[in-house]
């Protein structure tokens, strides 16, 4: 009888060892869900690649270089909810669930609206200086294709 009091402990604590790795496993996998839920309902607080930025960035430098944006120098700027307009730079919907910017320029006397984050790519792209173009450098004495500057 006494061999199955002792055996019965050993057997318990090993059942409740089993039982916390499992509930740690699954606090685990909870977090991860819950992460990727937020990640799914903002996307803005995922951490992305710099694909999807370096495109858009080279869409507002190309749209500051051909006026089509005015630089955010005098300009005011106003966030709400999105009412789906459509995104001054990158000219998709603003949704009822996505912040957006509603910016006026006393300059132009012109209202547009935009994304948080092409707001925010554009006032970044608006302060920097402008870059200059690469142009093509004299063929090679060779006489090879120009290369770039």
């Amino acid at each position: 009888m006494r061999t199955l009091a002792l055996a019965l402990p050993e057997t318990m604590l090993e059942q409740t060892r089993a039982s916390i790795r499992a509930n740690y496993a699954m606090v685990a996998a909870s977090r991860s869900r819950i992460a990727a839920s937020r990640r799914r309902l903002n996307p803005a607080f995922a951490i992305t690649g710099g694909g999807e930025s370096d495109d858009l960035r080279a869409i507002v430098r190309a749209r500051l270089a051909t006026g089509a944006l005015f630089p955010l120098q005098s300009t005011r700027a106003w966030a709400s909810y999105g009412e789906d307009n459509p995104c001054a730079v990158c000219r998709e919907s603003i949704t009822r669930a996505q912040v957006e910017y509603e910016v006026s320029s006393a300059v132009l006397d012109t209202t547009v609206r935009t994304h948080l984050r092409c707001y925010m790519l554009w006032k970044e792209e608006s302060q920097s200086p402008p870059r200059p173009r690469r142009r093509p450098i004299d063929a090679d004495d060779d006489g090879r294709t120009p290369r770039l500057a």
